[in-house]
């Protein structure tokens, strides 16, 4: 594990934690941009707070994971946008995917984040743990307060509709189905 007392330790932690909890933050937002501004702000947290990580408390690993989740959280609160029933107008919320897709060099990781995309929101929290975060469905559990068991079926059927999602031309369909 990491010698936490050595100061060239952040270094090692970043490189081994930087790609999982990237991909993490990125799979619940799917923006490019406030991606990198959420892993920056988890990151320095990790640095501000190393001295706090108590092994009897758990993993570093869930320790990681736990400061990510609560920047999330911090994220989606601070930017909460309230609409005026009152005004007449709808705000539609959605990230522009095609925009954050070409930002991805990678054809599959393309795929595989517009797939997420289809995903309600605690089904893709699942997902992410568990493939991004390697976490077991024990400690997602723990991470989220969904039962065990729970974790193990929507992990089912969320690959399931990413499988679905990712077979040739489901994209293609899925645009014509969307399109007016």
């Amino acid at each position: 594990m990491f010698n936490l007392q050595d100061p060239s330790c952040f270094e090692q932690i970043y490189e081994e934690y930087f790609r999982r909890i990237y991909n993490f933050v990125f799979c619940r937002l799917l923006h490019k941009e406030q991606t990198e501004d959420v892993v920056s702000q988890i990151f320095l947290k990790v640095l501000e707070k190393t001295q706090s990580y108590d092994e009897r408390k758990g993993t570093f690993n869930t320790w990681i994971f736990t400061i990510a989740r609560n920047t999330l959280n911090d994220f989606y609160r601070l930017r909460k946008v309230t609409v005026s029933l009152d005004d007449g107008c709808f705000t539609e919320l959605s990230v522009d995917f095609e925009e954050q897709s070409r930002l991805i060099a990678d054809e599959e990781l393309r795929d595989l984040y517009w797939a997420l995309t289809a995903l309600d929101a605690r089904t893709r929290t699942v997902i992410t743990l568990k493939y991004f975060g390697e976490f077991t469905n024990r400690e997602i559990s723990a991470q989220t307060g969904i039962n065990e068991s729970t974790v193990s079926t929507l992990c089912l059927r969320g690959i399931g509709k990413l499988q679905k999602a990712m077979e040739p031309g489901s994209r293609q369909k899925a645009a014509r189905v969307q399109s007016p």
